[in-house]
């Protein structure tokens, strides 16, 4: 009877509308109200890069009307081509009368060609995750979480939003049996000084040492070479000598679609480091908006990992960057604690999950890890396998 009735928790009680106490309810209800009222909007959720092509131009101008078009990490084209993977995109089209008002981003991973029914949203970053006015961004998100779990198939919702913890939970509910939080510092932007000798020059010694010593070394013992611009013919072979020698294992299609985002997207650059004999060492993409280079994609032969080859292609890519006139790396999905330490600002960003009891919960949870014991639904730690002290 207690599974029984622990399965027709409702959508509200997962976001604790139901649980909270009457007069705090109607406060949260009062404050909420005069700021978002969530009754006013309307969600529809769309499923497949078949159906989401529909609404692509509709999502491109919300984008530029909230002015994150630099940001192409929510850009739907962007989006399909970096999740070219064991992953079904997916995304929560937010209405204000009628009006497109928010687009909150998902993608569900599969494993042997099931899902699994977790949708995740937001990189680790907390990127890729949302277009639409920054003010309520949070409630947006709670809306998008709120409608995937109404959905049948759909029992858990994993995301990372660039928000403290106080301000999730005054909006999205204080943590329960349905609801976990866990915030962090991130750090993701490098300024550039104008010249790499000044931008070495307020870094620590060790990484100097990783950065230019290794640099002048691989450059004087190996004779390697930097190529700061490829085209996308020439990237596409690099990616592809690489993908079983690098450390990120991505099927082909994932290449092919960087590829195409390389020939249509203008912003988009590639470049590489290789030997004389032409073996290719490394390979880094991104795009150039407003003097903001954008890096997403690195991907370093693991054999040259003690002459540490991913440090040096970082040291060719800054020295590149400045002599373009760059005033900063934005390092998507983060960077190494090489880096990362002289990033600034320090954000922070919270991590959330949410879920609804359901026999498919409980299979998947059963199933999964132990036909994948590193699958992604063990490192999401559901709270069915949480034992609350």
């Amino acid at each position: 009877m207690e599974r029984e009735r622990r399965s027709k928790v409702s959508t509200a009680e997962l976001f604790g509308i139901e649980n909270a106490a009457p007069d705090l309810r109607a406060l949260e209800e009062r404050t909420a109200r005069s700021t978002f009222d969530s009754r006013i909007r309307t969600t529809e959720l769309v499923i497949g890069e078949r159906n989401l092509r529909p609404f692509i131009p509709a999502i491109r101008e919300l984008r530029l009307r909230c002015g994150q078009q630099d940001d192409l990490t929510t850009d739907p084209q962007y989006f399909v081509a970096a999740n070219t993977m064991n992953r079904r995109v997916a995304a929560v089209l937010i209405r204000h009368y009628q009006e497109l008002e928010a687009c909150v981003l998902f993608y569900e991973h599969y494993k042997l060609g099931i899902g699994l029914g977790i949708m995740r949203g937001g990189g680790y970053m907390g990127e890729s995750l949302i277009a639409g006015p920054e003010a309520y961004r949070l409630h947006y998100v709670q809306l998008a979480a709120q409608a995937l779990l109404r959905h049948w198939r759909i029992h858990g919702v994993s995301l990372a939003v660039r928000a403290p913890l106080d301000e999730c939970i005054e909006v999205m509910g204080p943590e329960s049996g349905y609801r976990t939080f866990s915030e962090r510092n991130i750090q993701y932007k490098l300024p550039l000084k104008n010249t790499y000798s000044a931008t070495l020059a307020g870094m620590g010694p060790r990484t100097r040492r990783s950065l230019a010593g290794k640099r002048q070394k691989l450059e004087k013992n190996a004779h390697v070479a930097f190529l700061p611009t490829l085209e996308p013919a020439q990237a596409l072979e690099a990616m592809l000598k690489l993908q079983k020698r690098s450390m990120a294992k991505r099927i082909t299609e994932f290449y092919r679609a960087r590829y195409r985002l390389l020939q249509e997207v203008p912003e988009f650059f590639s470049m590489g480091l290789r030997l004389p004999d032409g073996t290719w060492l490394s390979i880094l993409s991104g795009w150039r908006r407003h003097r903001v280079t954008y890096v997403d994609l690195q991907m370093n032969d693991m054999r040259f990992k003690q002459e540490s080859i991913s440090a040096v292609m970082r040291a060719f890519m800054l020295e590149n960057e400045i002599a373009f006139k760059q005033g900063l790396i934005h390092f998507v999905g983060g960077t190494s604690s090489l880096l990362r330490r002289y990033c600034r600002p320090i954000e922070p960003c919270t991590d959330a999950f949410f879920w609804r009891p359901c026999l498919r919960a409980t299979l998947t949870n059963t199933v999964i890890p132990r036909l994948k014991p590193k699958s992604f639904y063990t490192s999401v730690k559901c709270p069915l396998t949480m034992r609350r002290e």
